[in-house]
């Protein structure tokens, strides 16, 4: 079984190396990303849908061009590369189209998400609490695609929409255990971090970052080497021979 803290503990290891490039890159990524989030997010808490998803989605816009930066870095880091500051600004020019697609429809589905938990947690029915189970089935699902599709954008050759949510899928529901855990650990690490305020503002997306992409290396990894391993499996096999109307013959 693939173990979801290794991954964890090369992300740390990634992080120790490279902690002052990272810190630099979260600030960035920081001043670009929150400061519509926030206000959207304070308008959701206040039940203003009007406000909270256009808020969202044109937050998602700044967000784009920072997350393909900090995931490029995250990318290069990971991988074990001489990475530098400009790399935040080539990896937000390289990838800004599928990072900004993938961003506009991860804040959508978030917002959505919430406004449905909100509205059936007030719903005392067996009906509200079946659909508020659905939703929160939905929450698993929808951070475990995100969880994959921005390591996958640098990952790629070919970085298209469809493919990554395709790719981002098959890793999420082939290893259902090792995407639950690894959500679990990083949403313990958010919401310390946002108990403590420094630390999001300082590294954690950055943390998260290269954990997500140490996170899809490994699976990507397994899921090569069981491939070799079932070719090689066949390969191997000894070939029968047949006689008339397919009798297997003893040798």
């Amino acid at each position: 079984m693939l173990n979801p803290f290794q991954a964890l503990g090369k992300a740390l290891r990634d992080l120790f190396d490279d902690v002052l490039l990272l810190l630099v890159c979260n600030l960035i990524w920081a001043a670009l990303s929150l400061p519509l989030w926030l206000f959207a997010l304070s308008a959701l808490a206040q039940g203003d849908l009007l406000v909270a998803l256009p808020g969202g989605v044109l937050g998602a816009l700044p967000a784009g061009l920072a997350n393909a930066g900090l995931f490029y870095v995250a990318y290069r880091v990971t991988d074990g590369r001489a990475t530098k500051i400009s790399d935040f600004f080539t990896g937000m020019r390289q990838y800004l189209r599928p990072a900004l697609l993938i961003t506009l429809i991860a804040a959508s589905g978030v917002l959505l998400i919430l406004f449905n938990l909100g509205f059936y947690l007030g719903m005392n029915s067996i009906l509200g609490g079946l659909l508020l189970g659905l939703w929160l089935y939905l929450v698993w699902f929808w951070f475990g695609l995100m969880l994959y599709t921005y390591p996958l954008i640098m990952l790629q050759e070919h970085p298209t929409l469809r493919l990554i949510g395709r790719n981002a899928l098959l890793l999420s529901i082939g290893r259902p255990i090792y995407t639950l855990v690894t959500l679990v650990l990083m949403g313990v690490l958010l919401v310390i971090s946002l108990i403590l305020v420094v630390p999001m503002a300082l590294i954690t997306p950055a943390f998260l970052a290269v954990w997500a992409t140490c996170a899809t290396r490994a699976l990507i990894a397994d899921a090569r080497r069981r491939r070799e391993e079932a070719s090689a499996a066949v390969s191997s096999a000894p070939t029968e021979e047949r006689g008339r109307k397919g009798q297997v013959r003893p040798k």
